[in-house]
């Protein structure tokens, strides 16, 4: 009996196993299958979740009714220490403004006042004097290098080489290119292409004729290898039609053609004014020149 039981418990001082179930009457078991245990395990579950859900706590935790008073949401002793705070400031403020003031006011001591008792200068004339003659020497030195004509005269240097190359174009058997390595200076010259006018948008023979009455400009003189074979190559252009020389030593003969203003402006603008890369384009079709 269960007096039994606590009384062996406290003597031998450990609590004994529980008696064995009587495991012949279906009756004692608690469920029948482990399934049936699980869906009661799970139905008590539920219900225990279901009675905490509906606990009502014993202390009230809402906010008390006085917080809603004034003195709990307006600070009014931090708010008279700011407005104490700002008077003095401004009062400061004031002081110094004043002392500004007044400061501004007072004439400066650190400037000396001129002495209208004793003269400006000593020398001043003497002064004076230097001035004017430093004056006009400079007046004569610029008006005698002015008048002064050149030791050297650009005019007659051109007119020199003009003949020197008159010259040497007589007394050669090939045509003549004279041009500094591409690492000192570029074959290429930039050259200015004036405004597309009326007649020159035409085209034809009147861009032609023009060309052929102005003096045209060389902006190109370049050895090539076209193929196989080398040729001398000159440019040369009056700013509308661009005319292309190529001379063949071997053969002796001269291949020219005629890139139309359109053409030309086309080309200008595609390679930044580069005749260089202009005549990498050329290539020669049987007994003509063509540009790609």
């Amino acid at each position: 009996s269960a007096a039994h039981v606590v009384r062996a418990r406290d003597l031998s001082g450990h609590t004994p196993p529980p008696p064995m179930a009587d495991r012949g009457r279906v009756g004692s078991l608690v469920c029948s299958c482990k399934s049936a245990a699980q869906k009661e395990w799970r139905r008590e579950h539920e219900a225990h979740r279901q009675r905490i859900t509906q606990v009502q706590p014993a202390s009230d935790m809402t906010a008390p009714s006085t917080m809603g008073m004034v003195h709990f949401r307006t600070n009014l002793k931090r708010e008279r220490l700011l407005e104490d705070r700002y008077m003095e400031i401004d009062r400061e403020n004031q002081h110094l403004l004043k002392k500004m003031s007044e400061a501004m006011k007072k004439p400066n001591p650190y400037i000396l006042k001129p002495d209208t008792d004793k003269p400006a200068s000593l020398n001043r004339n003497a002064r004076k004097a230097d001035l004017t003659r430093i004056t006009q020497e400079n007046q004569r030195m610029l008006k005698a290098i002015q008048l002064t004509k050149p030791v050297y005269d650009t005019k007659k240097w051109e007119e020199g080489f003009q003949k020197s190359a008159v010259l040497l174009k007589n007394v050669c058997a090939y045509p003549v290119i004279t041009r500094m390595p591409r690492t000192a200076s570029s074959p290429s010259v930039l050259m200015t292409i004036e405004p597309e006018t009326g007649a020159g948008a035409t085209g034809g023979s009147a861009s032609y004729a023009a060309a052929e009455q102005e003096d045209n400009k060389h902006v190109l003189k370049e050895g090539m290898r076209i193929g196989e074979k080398y040729f001398l190559l000159e440019f040369t252009t009056d700013g509308r039609a661009l005319t292309i020389s190529a001379y063949d030593g071997d053969s002796q003969t001269t291949l020219e053609l005629v890139v139309k203003e359109k053409k030309h402006r086309q080309l200008y603008r595609e390679l930044n004014g580069d005749y260089s890369l202009m005549a990498a384009r050329i290539r020669v079709d049987g007994d003509r020149l063509m540009v790609d």
